[in-house]
């Protein structure tokens, strides 16, 4: 775990002081009432002791790596720890144990902290939407052509997943019998089974998927995206190709007691994505310290394929409850048995 420490920060408390001339009545001598001293400025708020924030192994955690070097962030805290996990399981029981107060997460696994009784919020929507389906197939160009075939998809239970089997039932594909999908618990080692010439297709998100295309070039294997899952889902909804698949969230300690520290959070976090597009050469050097065995080059290249967009909880819910919604057609459990209540979105009142 990486520790940013800083000063103390300096509260800012400025008086005005002075006198006011006030007009007499017509044909009076002008006069010097009693000065009244004006309001202290407003004290800035003490800043936390510590603020920890963790991300998965995906772009959104670019992101927060450099949200921690955020001067706004720094400066609502005594110190910011920056930390990253190898899966999603990791991730929710650091938040349930209250070890992350900010984390990026699929938003689906936010949703079901939430409704299991952890206290957070959802404060913004930055990532929407990675996923592919991948082959080195030629064949394999259409839902149909997925029929029969041995479909590698990582991280049973979430986003990945769900979405995936979402969409191959919209498609026509009987999940029992058409495809019945190969678990696995990583990303890498999906991508590494279709390297290998063990899956037919897989289900990837960035920035593996990137990094598949890129390792497969360097074997003489062609992998390549089957099935682009954003555009799918505009298709089998009617709606923009793209859905919410990472948010940020806060335990409710930092939101209710430091509503600072989620305005910060969301102005850096805007900040950062405007810094990886202006800057991707140095986004992919701190991806490269930040994601476990992906090299600078990958995840520049993932970055610039990321739809990247730091929309606040409150103004991205009717999106969310209607993915929310699609996802609990699988089963509720998804979303932790039913849609999360207003009190999740943060800025919702």
């Amino acid at each position: 775990m990486n520790q940013i420490t800083r000063r103390q920060f300096v509260s800012l408390a400025a008086a005005v002081g002075g006198s006011v001339l006030v007009g007499g009545l017509a044909g009076c001598t002008a006069k010097k009432d009693t000065p009244s001293p004006a309001p202290a400025a407003p004290k800035d708020p003490d800043p936390l002791e510590l603020l920890a924030i963790t991300g998965p192994q995906s772009p959104a955690t670019v992101l927060l790596a450099r949200l921690a070097m955020d001067e706004r962030v720094k400066k609502t805290a005594k110190a910011v720890t920056f930390a990253t996990v190898k899966n999603p399981d990791q991730l929710r029981a650091a938040i349930a144990a209250k070890e992350a107060q900010v984390a990026a997460v699929p938003t689906n696994v936010a949703a079901t902290l939430y409704r299991r009784g952890v206290p957070l919020q959802l404060i913004n929507v930055t990532v929407w939407g990675t996923l592919y389906v991948m082959t080195a197939d030629d064949n394999i160009k259409t839902w149909a052509d997925l029929k029969g075939r041995n479909v590698v998809v990582p991280l049973k239970g979430d986003i990945p997943d769900l979405v995936f089997r979402y969409l191959a039932g919209k498609n026509g594909l009987d999940l029992e019998k058409d495809v019945k999908p190969s678990y696995i618990g990583t990303t890498p080692e999906a991508m590494q089974l279709l390297l290998a010439g063990k899956a037919d297709a897989v289900v990837l998100a960035e920035p593996v998927n990137t990094a598949a295309e890129i390792q497969g070039q360097a074997k003489g294997i062609k992998v390549r995206a089957a099935l682009d899952l954003q555009a799918e889902w505009g298709k089998a909804t009617g709606r923009p190709a793209r859905f919410p698949q990472v948010g940020t969230v806060a335990l409710t300690a930092v939101t209710k007691d430091h509503p600072e520290v989620a305005a910060a959070i969301n102005d850096g976090l805007k900040a950062a994505v405007d810094w990886a597009r202006a800057n991707p050469a140095e986004a992919g050097t701190l991806g490269e310290q930040t994601l476990a065995d992906l090299k600078s080059p990958v995840i520049q290249k993932s970055l610039s394929r990321t739809p990247m967009e730091v929309v606040p909880a409150a103004a991205a819910r009717e999106e969310l409850e209607f993915f929310f919604a699609r996802l609990k057609e699988l089963s509720p459990e998804i979303i932790g048995g039913d849609l999360p209540d207003a009190a999740f979105y943060y800025g919702v009142k």
